[in-house]
C-alpha cells in the first residue's frame, strides 16, 4: 500500500481536498491486477478503457470545483440583492414624468405577470378571476381577462414593478440563505462525493465485465476498489465502510443507469 493512500486519523476527518486528481493506469498494471483475479484479457482491456474515461471525467469535475469561486458567488448575490433593494427605494421617488414612462411599458409587464400573481399581490384591487373556460383547441388566455390585467397594470405600473422587484429580492435572499447553509460555509465536514462517485462507477464496470459486486471485506470487488485508490494515491481510511453504502446506492440507481454521474 502506498504512503499516499493512508491518512493519519490524528489529522482529522477526510476532506475532498485529500483526494488528488487521479492518473491513468497503464495497461500493464491493469492486466497484472486482472491476472491475479482470473479476469480475461479482453475484459482487462475494457476495464482499462473505462478507467481512462473515469479519470478524464474526474479531472474535469475537480477542475470545475477548483475553479468555482464560492465566496465570489456569494458576493454577486449580495450585490444583486442590494441593487434590487435600491431600485425599490428609487421607485418611491418617481415624479409624474417617471410614472408615465413606466406606465407606457405596461404591456411588457402584462406578458410577465399573471392574473393570479396580481390577485395575490393586490387582493381586492386586481381583476377578478374569470370563470370563462378556455377552449381545448387553444391555451391562450381569454382576451377580456388579459385586457383587464393590462388596464390594471397600466394604472398601477409603478406598484406592479415594485412588487416584482420585491419578489426578486426575496428569491435572492433565499438563495443567499441556501448558500450559507451549505456545510462548506459552516466549516463542517464536507461530503466525500468524489469517493462515492468513484465507487459507483467501479461497481458499474465491475458488473459490466461479468464480476459480482459484493461489499464484504474479502471480496474481489473490495480488493479492486482498494487497488484503484492506492494507485491513485487516494486515502483508503473508511473505504471498507463506504463501499457497502455505495453498493446500496448503486442498486437503487440501476433502474436509471448512467456510466458517469455525480
Amino acid at each position: 500500500m502506498t504512503k499516499a493512500s493512508r491518512k493519519n486519523s490524528a489529522t482529522g476527518p477526510l476532506q475532498p481536498a485529500d483526494f488528488p486528481a487521479p492518473k491513468r493506469l497503464s495497461q500493464e498494471k491493469v492486466s497484472e491486477f486482472c491476472e491475479g483475479l482470473g479476469i480475461s484479457d479482453p475484459h482487462a482491456v475494457e476495464l482499462k478503457d473505462y478507467l481512462d474515461e473515469l479519470v478524464s471525467y474526474l479531472h474535469d469535475w475537480m477542475s470545475q470545483e477548483k475553479a468555482a469561486n464560492r465566496q465570489g458567488d456569494r458576493d454577486h448575490i449580495i450585490k444583486s440583492h442590494k441593487r434590487i433593494t435600491e431600485a425599490q427605494d428609487e421607485l418611491k421617488w418617481l415624479g409624474i414624468d417617471g410614472r408615465l414612462a413606466v406606465r407606457s411599458a405596461a404591456d411588457r409587464l402584462t406578458d410577465i405577470v399573471s392574473g393570479d400573481w396580481l390577485r395575490y399581490h393586490f387582493p381586492g384591487d386586481a381583476p377578478s378571476k374569470t370563470t370563462y373556460r378556455v377552449p381545448r383547441s387553444t391555451r391562450e388566455p381569454r382576451l377580456e381577462e388579459k385586457y383587464s390585467n393590462y388596464e390594471f397594470i397600466r394604472h398601477r405600473a409603478r406598484e406592479t414593478l415594485h412588487a416584482l422587484l420585491r419578489d426578486l429580492e426575496s428569491v435572492l435572499a433565499s438563495a443567499l440563505t441556501s448558500l450559507d447553509s451549505d456545510p462548506r460555509a459552516r466549516g463542517g465536514r464536507q461530503p466525500l462525493t468524489y469517493r462515492q462517485n468513484v465507487i459507483l462507477n467501479l461497481a458499474s464496470v465491475w458488473e459490466g465485465i461479468g464480476e459480482k459486486v459484493v461489499g464484504t471485506q474479502n471480496s474481489d470487488f473490495v480488493a479492486f476498489c482498494h487497488y484503484i485508490f492506492e494507485v491513485w494515491g487516494w486515502p483508503t481510511d473508511g473505504l471498507d465502510r463506504a463501499i457497502p453504502n455505495a453498493i446500496k446506492d448503486f442498486r437503487n440507481r440501476q433502474k436509471n443507469p448512467a456510466r458517469l454521474r455525480k
